[in-house]
C-alpha cells in the first residue's frame, strides 16, 4: 500500500486569471520515503508552486500530458533553475518520444539553445528524460505504478492521462474529451476517484469534456469525480455542480488516498 496525496498548484483553464493553469503535485509515500511528481508545468506553475511554499527543488519528476502552453511553458524556468541554481537537471517523464522531440524543437529551443556552453545547447544539457515507449504503458515512481493512456483532445496532437496505482487507483484525465467507457470500467475495477477537466459550456467544437458530457456518468460515480481545468466563471455554476453530485478540485487543497499494488 502507498499513501497518495494530490495537491493542485492550479486548477484553471488555459486562460484562467483566478485559478492558475491546472497542475498537480503528487506526493507518493511508500516504503518509508516520499517522492513528488508534478503533473504538467504550465505558464503559471512556477509562481503557483512558490505561493504554496514549494520550489522546483521539491519536485522529483515532472510528467507531461501534452504540449500546450498551459501545460509546458513553465519548463523553461524549471530548466534554468535546475542548471544555474540547483545544479540538478529536472527529470521529465514523457508518455511518447514525439512529445520530447517536439517540446525541444518547437517550444524550448528558440530561447534555450544559447547558453553557457561554447556550442548550441540541447535538451540533454537541461533535462534528464524518461520515455514511456509504447502507448497505454506505465512507469513507476517510488514503486507505485502510473499507467499512461491516450486521450482525445486536439486532432493530430498526442495527449495523455494517467492512472495512479494498480488497485484502488485514481484517474487523472489530463486534457480530454470524456472517455465514459474508461471511467465506467474503472469504477467496476476499484477506482476511488477521477480528476477530470471540465468546461462549463457545451459546443460541438469543444476539446474538453463539458459539464453536459460528465452528466452522462452514473449518479453513483459523480460523487467521486473532481472537476478541474475550469474557467473563471466557475462560481456561476457552483449550485448546479454540487446539485448534480460532482466535487470541485480546489487549488492548494490536499486530497489523500491509499492505493494498493497487485
Amino acid at each position: 500500500m502507498a499513501n497518495i496525496t494530490i495537491q493542485f498548484m492550479g486548477t484553471g483553464s488555459s486562460f484562467s486569471k483566478k485559478y492558475g493553469n491546472t497542475s498537480a503535485l503528487i506526493f507518493i509515500e511508500n516504503n518509508g520515503t516520499t517522492k513528488k511528481l508534478l503533473i504538467d508545468c504550465g505558464r503559471t506553475t512556477p509562481d503557483d508552486l512558490a505561493s504554496l511554499g514549494y520550489s522546483f527543488a521539491d519536485v522529483d519528476a515532472i510528467f507531461i500530458t501534452h504540449l500546450h502552453g498551459d501545460h509546458v511553458y513553465g519548463l523553461e524556468e524549471a530548466a534554468f533553475v535546475g542548471r544555474y541554481v540547483l545544479n540538478k537537471k529536472p527529470h521529465l517523464i514523457f508518455p511518447h518520444e514525439k512529445l520530447k522531440t517536439d517540446l525541444w524543437e518547437r517550444v524550448l529551443k528558440g530561447t534555450m539553445m544559447n547558453g553557457d556552453l561554447p556550442r548550441l545547447m540541447t535538451m540533454e544539457d537541461y533535462f534528464v528524460s524518461t520515455i514511456v515507449e509504447r502507448e497505454e504503458q506505465y512507469f513507476f515512481l517510488n514503486d507505485v505504478m502510473f499507467s499512461v493512456f491516450p486521450t482525445v483532445h486536439i486532432k493530430n496532437k498526442k495527449s495523455y492521462g494517467v492512472i495512479i496505482g494498480e488497485r484502488d487507483f485514481i484517474i487523472y484525465s489530463g486534457d480530454s474529451m470524456l472517455n465514459k467507457d474508461l471511467i465506467d470500467i474503472g469504477f467496476i475495477n476499484d477506482c476511488q476517484a477521477v480528476f477530470h477537466d471540465c468546461q462549463m459550456f457545451h459546443t460541438e467544437e469543444r476539446v474538453h469534456a463539458s459539464l453536459e458530457d460528465l452528466l452522462t456518468l452514473d449518479e453513483s460515480i459523480r460523487e467521486d469525480v473532481y472537476l478541474m481545468h475550469y474557467g473563471d466563471d466557475l462560481e456561476e455554476h457552483f449550485e448546479r455542480i454540487s446539485g448534480e453530485g460532482f466535487k470541485i478540485a480546489v487549488r492548494g487543497e490536499k486530497y489523500q488516498f491509499v492505493v494498493k499494488e497487485i
